[in-house]
């Protein structure tokens, strides 16, 4: 193949070639180029060699300042969300608490609203008796004597203490964001 002329005259392959290169002509095929001039063949440096592989002891150092960075600005809004979860969570299971003594009480005033529950309540719980009944109190003797009536008070329904359920990260959660 012969090299293509300009207008100016010059040959299309002298105008790419730098200054002080040498004319090469072209060839087919790429590689026949360099073994065709008998182009030395130096040994490659392995890709990971030099420069690149100097700064590798960095990559864990970045890792952990970004952890770092990412744990600071992030642990103010987590701990504040790990909170609200915890009251929430708390105040639902209140809820469902209340909700379960409000249907127990329900439950009882409509009972009481009934001249049979009026007539329990008043003999299991004041202690009271028909006219004509008798009341007989079998006492052990090893106790003062005290009426047993007299020491019970009337009991409706009594409040439960209510706990959240705790699982099994909820202990250590709980020290990591300081709740009590």
């Amino acid at each position: 193949m012969t090299p293509r002329n300009t207008k100016l005259g010059a040959s299309a392959n002298a105008r790419r070639a730098p200054k002080g290169a040498a004319r090469v002509a072209s060839s087919t095929h790429p590689s026949d180029n360099s073994r065709a001039k008998g182009a030395s063949t130096s040994p490659k440096k392995p890709a990971g060699s030099g420069a690149s592989r100097k700064r590798w002891w960095m990559l864990p150092l970045i890792v952990a300042a970004v952890l770092v960075f990412f744990v600071v600005t992030y642990y103010p809004v987590a701990k504040v969300q790990y909170r609200e979860t915890r009251e929430r969570t708390r105040l639902q299971t209140e809820l469902e608490g209340i909700k379960a003594r409000n249907a127990r009480l329900k439950v009882t005033v409509d009972r009481l609203k009934t001249p049979a529950g009026v007539e329990d309540y008043a003999r299991l719980q004041l202690g009271m008796v028909k006219k004509g009944e008798h009341v007989m109190v079998v006492v052990d003797g090893t106790e003062p004597t005290q009426s047993p009536l007299a020491a019970t008070k009337p009991v409706i329904d009594s409040e439960e203490a209510v706990t959240p359920p705790v699982g099994p990260w909820t202990a250590f959660l709980d020290s990591v964001f300081g709740v009590q």
